[in-house]
């Protein structure tokens, strides 16, 4: 939302939580929030309208066959993307038909087809299964608030708390449910709690401020509203609020000046809605759409190989990866598949199927020059980590993965050096000027390596490699 207002199994076991916040998050939401706004259909029944476009075309008079009209090309790849994904989660629920992972799969995908009656069942027997699950609580809770049951919202949200370390998200839908109700001074809890959070969101900040605003609490609803604004400085709904705080305070020179500004941001609003409507790939949500159906993917992909099925988990997180091309995490799994599986030289293929696929994308070209660095194929992944370089020039991991390349390679350190300097002027850290040091001293550049490791010593000075790193350095220096 851009501007606010509206692995053993026992080792599996202790992953589920971590595992299943990958599975379930940002499902529905955000993927059917384009549909909504664009789509005659109610809520997330977009599958419904394909439904009707494929079995009904206009009756011809006097005539009983229909005339079938082609499918607009995204809409038909939404439809059968949506498709896919159900039939991958309901075979990985029948295969696994006790493993609260796969409910958790299936529900979230069914979810984000609109189906919030099977959802809600999947995600239930999912928390039979496993009671700790906290994101099956999160997403049943999202179900309930846009169904109207508050009460169950608030619930669902308590027991997940109870289970779990608090967010944003949770917290601000306890906040909107509690307002809802009228229970504005009680609504102020979770959201203060919110706000408290390490990075505070700015939503919740507006909500904090909407209950002031009830509250009859002006001072603190601008307050509030202000810092809703810092984070995020064309959030709509926080200058109406401004607006109203202002108003209210009798302050009408700060009124207008909100009220002018909101109603600049709504005008662009509509015509962002205008823009956005006129273009194909979003009436149908298709590039939101291929993200939340990859996260599904992956989920299968997870349970799959837990469940000692490498083959259905590697092609599923290929799919995942070739859904979603910016999604640096599927990648570094399927690395991580064929590393585990031993089955580089397939890691290698499905990695060059990538590049071939998306040859702009940097991610494919370095997490291929990755596995041939493994394989010590060092002249094919140096032409891999250039690419990633010609197309992803201040990225510092490009930078790194070349410099450690080549001193793996026993190449002259001289290109490694300039590689590790790029690197910490685009992203300073330890590691970083430990890289640097090591590329300084295989250039024969010691000055340059001891003013690197006590650099990585300056930020991370109990790092005990960093401190080795230099003893040595200055036992060789020594005359």
């Amino acid at each position: 939302m851009r501007r606010g207002g509206g692995a053993g199994r026992a080792g599996a076991l202790a992953q589920w939580v971590g595992l299943a916040a990958l599975i379930l998050v940002a499902v529905g939401v955000t993927t059917w929030f384009v549909n909504r706004r664009s789509s005659p259909e109610p809520a997330g029944r977009l599958d419904g309208a394909v439904g009707e476009m494929v079995s009904k075309g206009p009756v011809l008079p006097g005539l009983g066959s229909r005339v079938e009209e082609p499918i607009p090309e995204p809409l038909a790849e939404a439809a059968a993307l949506k498709g896919e994904a159900v039939a991958v989660a309901t075979a990985l629920a029948a295969a696994y038909p006790e493993d609260a992972l796969a409910h958790a799969v299936l529900g979230s995908a069914c979810y984000n087809l609109g189906r919030t009656e099977e959802a809600g069942k999947h995600l239930r027997r999912c928390l039979e299964l496993n009671p700790g699950l906290v994101d099956a609580y999160e997403i049943l809770a999202r179900m309930a608030y846009e169904q109207g049951n508050l009460e169950e919202t608030l619930e669902l949200c308590r027991q997940a708390l109870n289970r779990g370390p608090a967010n944003a998200e949770l917290l601000n839908r306890m906040g909107r449910a509690l307002m809802d109700l009228g229970q504005a001074e009680d609504a102020m809890g979770p959201l203060r709690q919110a706000v408290s959070l390490p990075r505070p969101t700015s939503e919740s900040h507006y909500l904090l401020g909407q209950a002031h605003v009830q509250s009859g609490e002006y001072e603190a609803a601008i307050n509030s509203f202000l810092e809703a604004v810092r984070l995020l400085p064309d959030h709509t709904q926080a200058y109406f609020g401004l607006y109203t705080a202002s108003l209210r305070l009798e302050r009408a020179d700060e009124a207008d000046r909100y009220r002018r500004r909101f109603q600049e941001l709504e005008a662009e609003d509509r015509q962002g809605l205008s823009d956005r409507s006129a273009r194909e790939d979003t009436l149908t949500g298709l590039p939101l759409v291929r993200r939340t159906v990859a996260q599904t993917l992956f989920g299968a992909a997870q349970v799959y190989g837990l469940h000692g099925e490498p083959g259905r988990a590697g092609g599923l997180l290929l799919r995942a990866a070739s859904l979603d091309p910016e999604n640096a995490a599927y990648r570094g799994a399927m690395e991580g598949h064929h590393v585990r599986e031993r089955t580089l030289t397939e890691g290698v293929a499905a990695f060059e199927g990538l590049v071939a696929d998306q040859p702009g994308n940097p991610l494919n070209h370095y997490f291929l020059g990755r596995l041939l660095g493994r394989m010590e194929q060092f002249d094919a992944a140096e032409r891999a980590y250039r690419r990633t370089l010609e197309l992803a020039p201040d990225w510092a991991e490009g930078h790194r993965a070349l410099a450690e390349l080549l001193l793996r390679a026993g190449r002259p350190g001289s290109e490694a050096r300039e590689l590790a300097r790029r690197v910490v002027t685009l992203e300073p850290s330890g590691p970083h000027h430990y890289l640097l040091a090591v590329a300084c001293l295989r250039a024969g550049d010691r000055p340059g390596a001891r003013e690197a490791i006590q650099r990585a010593l300056a930020i991370h000075p109990d790092e005990a490699r960093y401190r080795q790193f230099l003893e040595q350095l200055s036992g060789v220096a020594r005359p």
